[in-house]
């Protein structure tokens, strides 16, 4: 790959990343400053965590790539130091705490549906502790790849890593940031489904069975996010095992991998708001109060222009 090919993958990246953190930012101040017509409840502060990973991982990979673009057009320059690494496991603790935040969504619809009479499990404060318990450990678990030196400075890049070389680094990113919170959703999913058609015999009021079938519907929605991450980080995934069947590490795979995550990202926020339910909602009430204010401002220009040709 040119350096011409490089800096518009890097360049991209750049405006990937600060379209998530942009977008992201504007719902969270959308949400807050809504509160009194959109009340926050579990299910918003759930949403809320979501964005806050999301910006806070956009925020840190701008940051990343902003050292980049500065490396290229400064030659001879070096970023290896304390912030590096630092940053680069921050990245890692976005990125966990993006994809457990779904699993606590999941968790929250779980207990919703199977565990219902037993409201403890997810009243407002209980959840509240649950996400912080939640940043809390995926600051915890990941402090090892720190300690271990996993992460290692690219010169060629400015920025640090996990070289897909260090197949234990990648390894225990992927389980801890990945496959671990997507394997419990996805099982969190088909037991609901299970547990819906196991009990469908028994006779349950209809606004028992209609809550169940909204919290089945944004359980699937949440599968179809975590889907769309996965899509578009899988050819990555095809890049690493053919270089772990060849032995060839293609020299571009550390552009692609980061130009696919945050293209995810940039989509991720939009995305989410589409398929929410209280968001659609916090924007078409925003839309509406939009509407109303130009037909006064309409009227009274046109109160104005009469009042003016009478005068003449």
């Amino acid at each position: 790959m040119n350096n011409i090919s490089s800096i518009i993958i890097d360049v991209s990246v750049f405006i990937f990343a600060l379209t998530g953190a942009l977008t992201s930012i504007g719902i969270l101040i959308l949400i807050f400053c809504h509160r009194h017509q959109c009340p926050i409840n579990t299910a918003t502060r759930l949403i809320c965590n979501n964005y806050l990973a999301g910006m806070i991982s956009c925020l840190l990979l701008l940051d990343t790539y902003a050292h980049n673009l500065y490396g290229i057009l400064h030659e001879n320059i070096s970023f290896n130091n304390w912030w590096c690494y630092a940053r680069s496991y921050l990245v890692a603790v976005g990125l966990a705490a993006l994809y457990h935040s779904y699993l606590i969504q999941a968790y929250f619809r779980l207990s919703r549906v199977v565990f219902y009479k037993r409201k403890q499990l997810y009243s407002s404060r209980f959840m509240f502790r649950l996400i912080l318990i939640q940043w809390l450990i995926d600051f915890l678990v990941l402090i090892p790849s720190l300690i271990l030196q996993h992460y290692d400075y690219m010169p060629q890049y400015y920025y640090c890593q996990i070289l897909y070389t260090n197949w234990r680094g990648i390894v225990n990113i992927s389980i801890i940031v990945y496959y671990f919170p997507m394997t419990v959703i996805g099982s969190i999913y088909f037991y609901i489904v299970y547990y819906m058609k196991q009990n469908k015999s028994i006779a349950i009021q209809q606004n028992r069975q209609l809550g169940n079938q909204r919290d089945l519907t944004v359980l699937r929605r949440i599968i179809i996010l975590i889907g769309m991450l996965c899509m578009l980080s899988f050819p990555s995934v095809v890049l690493y095992f053919w270089y772990l069947i060849t032995g060839y590490l293609i020299p571009w795979i550390y552009h692609f991998q980061w130009l696919t995550f945050t293209l995810s990202l940039a989509i991720l926020p939009i995305a989410t708001a589409c398929l929410t339910p209280q968001l659609r909602e916090l924007f078409i009430l925003k839309f509406r109060q939009h509407l109303r204010i130009h037909p006064i401002m309409e009227i009274q220009q046109t109160d104005l222009t009469t009042t003016r040709q009478e005068t003449l």
